[in-house]
């Protein structure tokens, strides 16, 4: 065999390779018009933070409803559907106001292989975005898939999304989540085949948020990881399930007075997302 024939026959090997199996339709979530998806959050927090006066434990759970209305295109409009929130010990005197968000729109922009982001959010209720987890965006709701549709079990990718974000009381946040991906196995729910995918990502959270009637800034500096599974139809072209664990250690360092004074933080969180099945 020639040198260039080899070289041939290696890149067709490759593309091969690269490409779905024969008969097997790329992995890519389907935005049908008129398509309406729910999916039941369930979100529990602990979490610790350390300042002068000594250690102050807190808990955050969350029990809510996420819709997804698709247009056929790009285009996605997501609101909560029901939230309730119960915050205690260090949190507790941060009374929530979920009804401010029931059906309030967010306008995302979404991609075949889910890579998402949110154009234009309703502006989230002080006491929510004091908490690192309730971000005011669904960019990381929905797994990212490969670019290529090829999710063979086995398969490994990756995913990178930068999130900014700033409103009109002078809150600013970014969050960085850099994520790997594998297509561990395959799976049956309902009679119809689905793929198990498996999660790591390092996350890194700056945010500042002036304290009300106070002359101080509250800056925030957060790093973690998360590790999770997602369930992802093929056929469908949906997320039936995903499921994530994480840990966040930072600290929040008061701006404005004489010197500044720093309180550690650390949080825990575990959190899945459910597709609901009743047809709205």
């Amino acid at each position: 065999m020639t040198r260039a024939v080899q070289v041939c026959a290696a890149v067709a090997l490759c593309a091969a390779a690269a490409a779905p199996a024969a008969g097997q339709p790329a992995a890519q979530y389907r935005r049908t018009s008129g398509d309406t998806l729910r999916y039941h959050n369930t979100t529990k927090m602990d979490g610790m933070v350390r300042g002068a006066a000594g250690d102050a434990p807190f808990t955050l759970t969350r029990d809510a409803t996420f819709a997804f209305a698709f247009s056929g295109g790009d285009n996605v409009v997501a609101w909560y559907d029901a939230l309730a929130i119960d915050a205690s010990g260090a949190l507790g005197g941060e009374k929530s106001n979920p009804e401010a968000l029931i059906h309030a729109p967010f306008r995302l922009h979404m991609e075949t292989n889910g890579h998402s982001t949110t154009v234009r959010a309703p502006e989230l209720p002080r006491n929510a975005r004091l908490i690192a987890e309730l971000p005011p965006a669904f960019d990381d709701f929905f797994p990212r898939l490969p670019k290529d549709g090829n999710m063979r079990i086995g398969a490994t990718w990756a995913d990178t999304s930068v999130r900014t974000e700033n409103d009109t009381s002078g809150h600013h946040l970014m969050m960085r989540r850099i994520s790997y991906y594998r297509a561990l196995r395959d799976s049956v729910i309902g009679g119809k085949p689905v793929v198990v995918i498996s999660q790591h990502t390092d996350i890194r959270i700056n945010s500042s948020m002036p304290m009300q009637q106070q002359p101080y800034i509250a800056a925030l500096a957060l790093t973690g990881d998360e590790d999770g599974t997602a369930v992802f139809c093929v056929a469908e072209g949906r997320m039936l399930a995903r499921e994530r664990k994480g840990e966040l250690r930072g600290a929040v360092t008061y701006k404005g007075g004489d010197e500044p004074w720093v309180v550690n933080q650390t949080y825990h969180y575990h959190r899945t997302d459910t597709l609901d099945r009743v047809k709205p």
